[in-house]
């Protein structure tokens, strides 16, 4: 058999190949999953965690490349190399997106609700809501959703999604006025406390 052919149907190259599927599947079912599950940022601790497995894999590699008995060729290590680094690529890239998500867009909290959960944090970081008029809140928020929640008219409710939360129930930001119409304080409260 030619060398080129024995390249190809190598019996190692086949276990390997096997491996490395069985790990992309893993890799992108779980870690990228939960990247995009939980809102995961950027940042060092992030990094290193999705850094992780990939390390593993090229380990596994070089334990299988110092193997004397190892028929693998070098471009079966390369390949792998090559999908290790385009997983932690992609992984960075989610973490990236996850960020970007994160910071708050006037147009993005009016247009796509279900995304205000994970913008909330920070609008409230740049913006003091107390001592704001009603008028001022909706500047900054757009219109509440107070016949969504049945709220009285001493208070705002923007309805936050699930997209926080692991159970799947939505929150509201709830804005409280005082008897003048000024904002005397506000919480963010899960679905079963204001309903």
């Amino acid at each position: 058999m030619s060398e080129r052919m024995e390249t190809r149907w190598n019996p190692h190259a086949a276990v390997l190949g096997l491996i490395v599927g069985i790990y992309v599947v893993i890799y992108a079912g779980v870690i990228i999953r939960l990247i995009y599950h939980y809102h995961v940022v950027l940042s060092f601790v992030s990094v290193v965690l999705v850094s992780m497995p990939v390390l593993l894999l090229l380990l596994i590699l070089y334990l299988i490349v110092k193997s004397s008995r190892s028929k693998l060729h070098s471009i079966h290590y390369w390949s792998t190399g090559i999908i290790g680094v385009l997983l932690l690529s992609f992984s960075i890239y989610a973490l990236s997106y996850n960020q970007s998500q994160q910071h708050f867009d006037y147009n993005r909290w009016v247009g796509y609700p279900e995304k205000r959960s994970i913008m909330v944090e920070d609008f409230l970081k740049k913006h003091d809501l107390i001592g704001l008029t009603q008028g001022e809140v909706m500047d900054r928020l757009g219109a509440n959703d107070n016949a969504k929640w049945n709220a009285a008219d001493d208070k705002a409710v923007y309805d936050l999604g699930a997209l926080r939360r692991a159970d799947y129930k939505s929150e509201g930001l709830f804005i409280y006025f005082d008897d003048r119409g000024y904002v005397k304080s506000y919480e963010i409260l899960p679905d079963r406390k204001y309903r």
